[in-house]
């Protein structure tokens, strides 16, 4: 995976399947879900008639209650902070009905989706006709997770407002848009600040325009990756006042992608192991790590992770043509959960992104070529490779990141390489499949003498000759599917 999407302050980053019966429950909807709900005054009518909008979060038990919580605006008020509560049902034919109880009185239809990841909402109260979506959205957020450009649409029923915001992922908060009302459309450029509230994944901004007119923003992060979010906002105008709810997309792929485990997977990186980072004038050339310890600046480039510098062992501006590219090494004191990544080149310093830390391993076997596995016959130390086949019931030793607790953790120090007379093996559960076939490990934990590398000497099952695939799996989780030669 390439993706290019961490930047610097200065840059503006077939066949047919027979079909089968679905059947739902309500722990369908267990969880957060991020939420928008726009409503309509059922005693008003034409340009007059009563709106209201809402962004927030519903969170379901997966039995029967849910609870929402919310900002709220209207045309007569401003965003106001409001939670609702009730119980819900879903039926087996997937449709399912809210019942509030606290903070309002509405009864909703409600149906689940894409195996509970959205939902729909529509119903009444005594005084809105209400129609809302659902959508998954992060486990947790930190201000981090708001980082980079989202170009944004919203309407406002006589209004429809759009443009883009530029979130630097440490509070700050710049944008452009145009609203558009009765045939004309005035532009503004705003700036200001924003926070984030981590249960929830939930922001406020507070914005003012270069006409001094400010406005108030409150989003919701929709999608597991964080690339959309939800929005309401609301200006202080005496005069025209601006009402509107909408929706935004990050312009280029999540930033927060731009960051992961070093061989190239998904999932995170646990403290100790290698991550890359993939963007655009991150360093002023290339260098690599000359020392057995590695430093925490390369090519003028420094990079933290919830502000501990981290130590690098590669850096270089023009990795992959106008891309960059820098690999790191996770702190070994960072906790599991959101962290914060910011590379900072000289004085110039990139946008701040959101990462997973794991509390589990996650493997990720190094590969080259053809998605052929970095691995080493014994005792030759020979690259494996379709050339350089190993036996079966030889070892091979198969190099890989993200292996996760081990043995022994007091005299592993972040930057420093593994000690030489030590071997300390991850302290979880472990499998190794060649093939599709168990075969005995001999060892599995960190490589001696290297940095935030694993090994796994894995003795080769008998099974035909030619190329199969490997798969190692610690703590229930599995790795990268690659590929080892045999014979």
């Amino acid at each position: 995976m390439r993706i290019a999407a961490i930047f610097l302050s200065a840059v503006p980053w077939v066949a047919h399947a027979q079909a089968t019966a679905t059947t739902c429950n309500a722990a369908e909807l267990t969880g957060t879900r991020a939420i928008t709900i726009t409503g309509r005054n059922v005693s008003s009518s034409g340009a007059l008639r009563q709106m209201l909008q809402a962004v927030g979060t519903a969170t379901f038990d997966g039995v029967s209650t849910v609870t929402f919580n919310l900002a709220v605006s209207s045309s007569s008020s401003a965003a106001a902070s409001q939670k609702w509560s009730g119980t819900y049902s879903i039926q087996s034919s997937c449709l399912g009905a809210v019942t509030l109880t606290s903070g309002s009185t509405a009864v909703f239809t409600l149906i689940p989706y894409s195996s509970g990841a959205s939902f729909s909402l529509t119903g009444q109260d005594a005084t809105y006709a209400y129609a809302g979506t659902g959508t998954s959205q992060p486990v947790a957020c930190a201000t981090s997770s708001y980082s980079g450009a989202y170009v944004f649409s919203g309407n406002g029923g006589s209004n429809t407002v759009g443009g883009l915001l530029q979130f630097d992922g440490a509070g700050g908060i710049e944008g452009s848009w145009s609203v558009a009302t009765e045939g004309g459309a005035a532009s503004s450029t705003v700036s200001g600040t924003y926070s984030v509230s981590a249960p929830g994944c939930v922001a406020t901004a507070n914005l003012t325009d270069q006409n001094n007119v400010a406005y108030a923003l409150d989003f919701s992060i929709s999608g597991t990756n964080g690339a959309n979010f939800d929005l309401i906002g609301v200006s202080n105008a005496a005069v025209g006042a601006l009402a509107f709810t909408g929706s935004g997309h990050a312009t280029f792929t999540y930033p927060g992608l731009a960051v992961e485990n070093a061989a190239g997977i998904s999932g995170g990186t646990p403290p100790g192991s290698l991550f890359s980072i993939y963007g655009y004038g991150m360093s002023t050339g290339k260098a690599q790590a000359e020392s057995t310890a590695w430093p925490t600046t390369l090519a003028s480039s420094q990079v933290t992770v919830n502000g501990e510098l981290a130590p690098l062992y590669y850096a270089d501006n023009a990795a992959l043509g106008s891309e960059g590219l820098i690999d790191a090494q996770m702190p070994l004191d960072v906790p599991p959960g959101v962290a914060t990544v910011v590379v900072k080149n000289g004085t110039a310093v990139s946008n701040a992104v959101a990462i997973t830390v794991p509390s589990t391993a996650i493997p990720g076997v190094f590969i080259y070529g053809t998605n052929h596995a970095s691995a080493q016959n014994f005792p030759s130390y020979d690259l494996n490779s379709a050339t350089t086949p190993a036996k079966a019931g030889t070892v091979i030793v198969v190099y890989f990141t993200g292996g996760g607790a081990v043995q022994g953790a007091s005299s592993i120090n972040t930057g420093h390489p593994t000690p030489s007379k030590t071997f300390p093996l991850v302290t979880t559960n472990y499998s190794v499949t060649i093939a599709g076939i168990s075969a005995t490990v001999d060892y599995i934990g960190l490589t001696p003498t290297l940095i935030g590398v694993y090994q796994a000497d894995i003795v080769v099952p008998t099974i035909a000759g030619g190329d199969h695939n490997l798969v190692i799996t610690i703590d229930g989780v599995a790795s990268n599917t690659t590929v080892v030669s045999t014979n």
